[in-house]
């Protein structure tokens, strides 16, 4: 099988709503092919993420609309168009956004590679868009799942950074805010602008339990610019002695 069918029907083989032969043919492919292994990861990983959310409420006539757009620019290109599992689940944004993203593969083999980098680009756009809706407009689990999402998307854009940076300095429930730290915590070395915002944010946390988080990442990072900001923290009155003393501890991994 070649990388364009694959292409066509990975959603449905990631929904395992293929037949065995087909499947057996694709996870051949798979094995063999790192590019079409690259984007079938991170389609995966979209659609398991939009998985978790509830089925939206979807505009009357709204799916066959879009079918019957398809249908119409399937027929002109003579080819035929598979539509994605599970599309009440994605909001109208994504639908459509999909359905750019599928318009794609009708175009000619001889433009393969340039055609699953602009898809590829467009599918890590579109999530990182949902992402950034999520830690936006959902509370709790979700936007854990989100962050958690986050932490392992590659090429993560500076506009996710700073919902990150917010998340942890501004979420009103404490392990979303945790998790944001973690997040960050693992992009140090690919963003210098990461550690200087966890040192930024010693002086916003006011939770023994975020400060302790923090204190933690950074010593262990060996970051020595923030040295500073942990003396201020360990000499307020106002620290939590548990605090302090974790501090103390930890300052001698940095000194």
């Amino acid at each position: 099988m070649d990388c364009e069918l694959v292409k066509i029907n990975l959603p449905e083989y990631i929904d395992r709503k293929l037949d065995e032969t087909t499947s057996g043919a694709i996870r051949s492919h798979l094995e063999s092919c790192p590019s079409c292994k690259a984007l079938h990861r991170e389609l995966s990983s979209f659609l398991n993420y939009m998985d978790s959310f509830p089925a939206p409420e979807v505009p009357e006539g709204m799916k066959e609309e879009f079918e019957g757009m398809m249908a119409s620019l399937g027929n002109r290109e003579n080819k035929k168009i598979r539509l994605i599992p599970m599309w009440t689940k994605i909001a109208a944004m994504v639908v459509f956004a999909f359905g750019t993203y599928w318009l794609g593969f009708q175009v000619g083999s001889h433009k393969s590679e340039i055609v699953q980098n602009q898809l590829t680009s467009e599918l890590s756009t579109q999530k990182q868009q949902v992402l950034l809706a999520s830690l936006r407009d959902y509370t709790g689990p979700q936007k854990i799942e989100a962050v958690y999402s986050i932490s392992t998307t590659e090429n993560v854009s500076a506009e996710l950074i700073d919902a990150l940076v917010h998340t942890m300095n501004s979420d009103k429930n404490t392990n979303v805010r945790l998790a944001a730290i973690s997040a960050l915590s693992g992009m140090m070395d690919k963003d210098g602008r990461v550690k200087t915002e966890l040192i930024k944010s010693l002086a916003v946390q006011e939770n023994p339990l975020l400060q302790i988080s923090l204190i933690q990442v950074l010593t262990e990072k060996g970051v020595k610019e923030a040295k500073q900001q942990i003396e201020t923290i360990t000499n307020n009155e106002k620290t939590d002695e548990s605090v302090k003393a974790y501090a103390k501890d930890m300052m001698k991994i940095i000194i």
